[in-house]
């Protein structure tokens, strides 16, 4: 059955969620090597507090944990299958950082010719390491955690 097929809740009432898989945790990863996976990359549209009647639009891509190599600081190793995202903004220097990811993580020289559409959908599956670090800052008053992802040649 697909992820996302349309179920039918009135007919499952009396059947148990014994074969339906716990739902992977979104989590900050500690600063260290991990082994990845790219789950999806999409386009998005989302709205701000600041501007809830404009549409904003971003690129988005879902990395799932499949090992925690090491982790900087000796913290617990995360939960293989945990999920966390990484965005690029609908600008041309978010396209730019887009266009570097899908190539280091595809291992790729050069995308010549390749539609958005193609990246998006080739990058999904593929397998590779990385060195996380975060990245914290305040804002506004509120204190944020960034990751920072550096694809490992290898």
């Amino acid at each position: 059955m697909a992820d996302n097929t349309i179920l039918d809740l009135d007919a499952m009432m009396n059947d148990t969620l014994d074969d339906i898989p716990d739902a992977p945790d979104f989590v900050t990863p500690p600063a260290g090597e991990y082994r990845l996976v790219v789950k999806d990359a999409t386009s998005e549209k989302y709205q701000t507090k600041a501007e809830p009647d404009v549409d904003k639009q971003r690129l988005k891509i879902t990395y799932s944990i499949m090992q925690t190599i090491s982790t900087a600081n000796n913290e617990s190793p995360v939960p293989d299958g945990s999920i966390f995202t990484e965005t690029f903004m609908a600008t041309q220097q978010g396209l730019s950082f887009f266009k570097k990811r899908i190539k280091e993580v595809m291992g790729a020289s050069d995308v010549a010719g390749v539609t958005m559409r193609d990246m998006m959908s080739s990058v999904k599956g593929s397998e590779f390491n990385a060195r996380l670090s975060i990245k914290k800052s305040t804002s506004n008053g509120k204190d944020y955690e960034n990751i920072q992802l550096r694809v490992i040649a290898g």
